[in-house]
Parts: C-alpha cells; sequence; structure tokens
C-alpha cells in the first residue's frame, strides 16, 4: 500500500514538475516517450514517419502516463489505465480515450 501511495504522489505531482530532455529527432521508430514541446509534455509514438500525439495524463485521474515499449501501450501507474499508442482506453478505470494533441508543422 504503502508503495502504491509514493508511485500515485509521484506521477501526481512530482513527474508533472519536470519537463522531459528527449526531442522528437531523438524517438526511434516503435518507441514512444513524453517530450516537451512549447513548455507543455506531449505523448508521442513514432510508427514508420507517422507521430501518435497526446495528452500524457490519464483521463481517470490525472495521473502521468508512462510508455510500455513492450506492449506499445501508455499505461497509468497509478490505477493500472491502459491506452493504445493512438489513445483510445483499452483497460480500466478509465473509460475514456486520451485527448490527442495536433503538432503544427
Amino acid at each position: 500500500m504503502a508503495a502504491m501511495l509514493k508511485q500515485t504522489t509521484k506521477s501526481l505531482i512530482i513527474d508533472k514538475l519536470k519537463l522531459p530532455k528527449e526531442t522528437i529527432s531523438e524517438l526511434k521508430n516503435g518507441e514512444g516517450k513524453i517530450i516537451e514541446l512549447e513548455g507543455k509534455k506531449v505523448g508521442v509514438y513514432k510508427k514508420g514517419d507517422e507521430l501518435f500525439t497526446i495528452n500524457p495524463v490519464c483521463s481517470h485521474l490525472g495521473c502521468e502516463l508512462a510508455f510500455n515499449n513492450l506492449d506499445k501501450t501508455w499505461d497509468c501507474p497509478c490505477h493500472g489505465s491502459r491506452f493504445t499508442y493512438t489513445g483510445k482506453s483499452i483497460n480500466a478505470p478509465s473509460i475514456k480515450d486520451l485527448d490527442i494533441i495536433t503538432l503544427e508543422n
């Protein structure tokens, strides 16, 4: 229980304050990461020449998501919600899809 509370606190508060250092140009094919674009965090998954971009915040209670490179899903460390790399909800407790972010060219 203490470990879960610690992870939830980290995801809800601490991780939201940190801006990631990775950039889109560093993203490899088949890889997903949270990057910083114009001062905002964006979840990005690269599939070939296509980029899939989402708001990396769980639609259940707002924890910051982490990309699972093995399953190619965005996973919530707080309550176990999971989303496809396109942002579709696939595992409860979240039932709402993630917000899609449109990148400006």
